[in-house]
């Protein structure tokens, strides 16, 4: 009997367990509930909708590198990203911000050399605020990791941006600011400069954020849009597996694509389906070799060696499905 007695007392503590973590995780996730719901009040009016969470895959399948001196390296490129964002408000002028991204690269970057599969995992905290009835901006500190994480001790980089919107009228707003990162081959500084703007009749958007990224599409129906879109982006990649050890790649991407988009579920779900000419180089260099400066892709007094060929552009594919909350108008 004493033996039961200890039995059934030593089963009911776990269940109680469990069931404190089931009530402070339901308790946390009311939290952050009701912390959207209170952020979105407030900043529906600058936009319709904020995306929560994106999950993006990209595969150029038929590339090449070019090999001085003999055949080029035929090889494929494929990327994974995942972005999340949560915004939580602090006053009516003030929004706490946080997210994670993350990215996986796979090429093979060199003769000899196996498929390198490169990540980079950032951590976004920040603050939107609200400066007057015209001017808002979100400022962002973005440390990251960065490698094949075969040894982290050269991965990490640690960047910000700074972007303001002004409400031109009340479909169009002026964008503008800078981005600036420590990558691995020096400092990247990227002045960004754009529109946003939305037609009345709600049918065509368009969204640039030179010379990053920017869109514009059309709606041809309730639930189906097609449209073209541009992404440029750098990256700089820690290797340290293999022979690739004293190495670094340095990513620049001048991705165009088409697409055609399906909002489903009213719009909370959305799926796109894009075709892609893709010009993504990844020069690899050796640890420590820098330049002064980048900037807008332009590298002046970089008299760095290049140790694999350049990356050939060509088409591809991508799908997209982004979790969209709908502000209502």
């Amino acid at each position: 009997m004493v033996e039961n007695a200890e039995s059934k007392s030593s089963f009911k503590l776990p269940i109680f367990q469990i069931l404190n973590l089931f009530v402070c995780f339901a308790g946390m996730m009311r939290f952050i509930f009701t912390s959207l719901l209170m952020f979105f009040v407030f900043f529906g009016k600058a936009q319709n909708y904020v995306d929560l969470a994106k999950f993006t895959h990209s595969n150029v399948p038929n590339t090449s590198l070019d090999v001085a001196g003999s055949e080029d390296l035929e090889t494929s490129i494929m990327q994974s990203k995942i972005l999340t964002s949560l915004p939580i408000k602090l006053s009516d002028s003030l929004a706490f911000l946080m997210g994670v991204d993350y990215e996986n690269h796979s090429i093979q970057l060199k003769r000899l050399w196996g498929t390198s599969n490169m990540n980079i995992a950032t951590l976004k905290l920040g603050f939107n605020v609200k400066h007057n009835t015209k001017l808002s901006a979100t400022y962002l500190a973005l440390p990251k990791l960065a490698g094949d994480y075969g040894d982290f001790s050269n991965s990490f980089q640690i960047g910000a941006i700074a972007l303001f919107k002004y409400q031109m009228t009340s479909q169009t707003k002026l964008v503008f600011g800078n981005y600036i990162n420590k990558e691995l081959f020096g400092i990247l500084n990227v002045p960004i400069i754009g529109l946003y703007h939305k037609s009345k009749s709600g049918k065509f958007e368009s969204d640039i954020k030179f010379p990053i990224v920017g869109f514009g599409d059309y709606n041809l129906n309730k639930n189906f849009r097609v449209g073209a879109d541009f992404l440029m982006i750098v990256r700089s990649f820690d290797l340290t597996k293999g022979p690739q050890e004293v190495f670094y790649s340095h990513m620049a991407s001048n991705e165009f694509g088409v697409y055609v988009q399906f909002d489903l579920l009213k719009e909370s779900l959305i799926i796109q389906a894009k075709a892609v000419y893709a010009g993504m180089d990844y020069g690899t260099y050796l640890d420590g070799d820098t330049t002064p400066l980048g900037m807008w892709g332009w590298y002046p007094d970089d008299e760095r060696t290049r140790f694999n060929g350049n990356v050939n552009g060509a088409l591809g594919f991508k799908v997209t499905a982004t979790y969209r909350f709908q502000l209502g108008e």
